[in-house]
């Protein structure tokens, strides 16, 4: 293994065994006040948390947002469909793959909050949830630095993106964009989950009501589609495709480096106990 490998290696695991080790005795869902961990840790007021809460969901849902995969999807399909010089099916169609994405990321938003709520979420399992946000923002640092598409990356998987190219080619119409846009989403939950897992995690930790978590979800969805419908009203005004790929490419290992230090900066605050 290569120093770098090994170096790579260390910052992943000591991360998650710092997060692990001084709750590792513990089952219940506070930190006993008595212990050594406990005590180094800032507790900070109510009204801070929850500033600090909606903070962590727009920080969360902004790392989802900035997916280069979904900004690749949406430009080939509107790029397809500008290529019949039929503007208004292709806005309708844009804005249609756009609501579908909402309500399927929605929809799957609230099927694992109610699987976590189910779980006993401990103070170990929330720690450990830190880590992993620390651990994903140091996998984006890795793209940024040395951005490798042909390996590992986080992003789609090189080998399902001809799929979803296919998938998309086939687009006529609002209604198959519609159709489209929920199949995609399964294609995009795996591999965009991270960020969306750990909010879901934080938010069911939380002492807030159903109703509140309910418009968390709402408003990290909004924050997830906005660049989506961004992209569909830039071409639909005419931003060539050709152009918003370049454009797309030319940015992507800063779109990286974006998810990186937000998520470094989530896991930190988990850790923390601010948030």
């Amino acid at each position: 293994m290569s120093n770098t490998k090994k170096i790579f290696t260390i910052l992943v695991i000591l991360p998650l065994f710092f997060s692990i080790l001084p709750a590792i005795s513990y089952a219940d869902n506070t930190c006993p006040p008595e212990t050594p961990a406990c005590k180094k840790i800032i507790e900070l007021p109510s009204t801070w948390k929850e500033k600090l809460t909606l903070t962590a969901v727009m920080g969360g849902a902004i790392i989802d947002a900035i997916n280069p995969c979904e900004f690749a999807i949406l430009i080939l399909l509107m790029g397809t469909l500008l290529l019949n010089n039929n503007k208004k099916r292709a806005l309708q169609s844009g804005l249609a793959f756009c609501l579908a994405v909402f309500l399927a990321y929605f929809a799957m938003g609230v099927g694992l909050l109610k699987i976590i709520q189910d779980f006993h979420i401990s103070f170990t399992i929330i720690r450990v949830v830190g880590a992993l946000s620390i651990i994903l923002g140091l996998l984006h640092l890795k793209d940024y630095i040395k951005y490798e598409p042909e390996k590992f990356v986080m992003e789609v998987p090189t080998k399902w993106r001809p799929t979803m190219k296919n998938l998309i080619k086939g687009v006529t119409n609002p209604l198959s964009a519609f159709l489209i846009g929920l199949l995609i989403s399964v294609f995009l939950l795996p591999c965009t989950s991270g960020p969306y897992i750990i909010i879901l995690t934080l938010l069911s930790n939380q002492a807030v009501s159903q109703l509140q978590i309910f418009l968390y979800l709402l408003l990290y969805n909004s924050i997830f589609i906005l660049p989506m419908l961004f992209i569909v009203f830039l071409m639909y005004f005419g931003l060539q495709a050709t152009r918003a790929e370049s454009w797309r490419k030319d940015k992507i290992r800063l779109m990286h480096l974006i998810a990186s230090i937000i998520l470094t900066i989530l896991g930190l605050a988990i850790l923390m106990k601010w948030i």
